[in-house]
């Protein structure tokens, strides 16, 4: 058998590389390896953004490639971090994130589901793990009940209009909704794991939707009235820099 041609050789003996590459507001993992295309994906459960990228391609034109789709790796980020929600399993000693802050979990036998705040401790109940996730649900729910009163008094007014209807669960694929024609909300209890300037933020521009639809120059006005701050709040709650 006749030996392989050199440059053959070579590539065989390339082995994968990755590296980290700044983008904008984009931290990718970037990784050469036997490919055709540029590939991009993004990761779960936090939304690391990876690319794939063939030998011998520059890394100006990675950066153009990832900076086309800055907006779609943002959009696909949030989904990704909704979709799988950061998890710890609840035992004495373990973990719970409420209001943006990890506070420590105690865990007490009882028959039914429940959750409550002890201090700074998070003390849930129940028969078994399944039981204290719905408890910390719960505790999740009433934490929002409690705080969006405020909320509502202060933006509504400004708003021009007032919401009729408003529901709170755990939502997979967005932080809120509004149906414009019967003014009902609906905001996702996630929020309640982020700091409390993330549900002000989805609060606005749900109410926001009561005057307009969609997300046109309108919208983006009405938004900079109401809330000047709420692009940034807006990539904190994306996970961006």
């Amino acid at each position: 058998m006749s030996p392989l041609p050199r440059t053959m050789l070579a590539m065989t003996r390339r082995r994968t590389q990755t590296s980290l590459l700044q983008v904008g507001s984009v931290r990718a993992e970037v990784t050469y390896k036997h490919v055709k295309n540029l590939r991009l994906r993004v990761v779960p459960p936090d939304g690391v953004v990876k690319v794939s990228v063939p030998f011998g391609v520059p890394e100006a034109q990675v950066e153009e490639f990832v900076r086309n789709h800055e907006q779609w790796l943002a959009k696909a980020r949030e989904q990704v971090r909704l979709a799988n929600p950061l998890r710890e399993p609840l035992h004495n000693g373990g973990r719970a994130r409420l209001w943006g802050r990890w506070l420590e979990v105690r865990v007490e036998d009882a028959t039914r589901a429940g959750a409550r705040l002890d201090g700074d401790v998070v003390v849930v109940s129940g028969p078994d793990e399944a039981a204290h996730r719905r408890g910390l649900e719960n505790l999740y729910r009433r934490e929002m009940q409690a705080a969006l009163p405020a909320l509502f008094s202060r933006y509504e007014p400004l708003v021009g209009r007032r919401h009729e209807q408003l529901k709170l669960r755990r939502m997979t694929s967005r932080w809120g909704t509004c149906n414009n024609r019967t003014a009902s909300i609906t905001l996702n209890t996630a929020l309640a794991e982020h700091p409390p300037e993330a549900l002000e933020y989805v609060v606005v521009h749900e109410l926001a939707h009561l005057i307009e639809r969609g997300h046109g120059q309108r919208f983006h006005a009405l938004m900079d009235r109401l809330l000047p701050q709420w692009r940034q709040r807006r990539k904190a709650l994306r996970g961006q820099p």
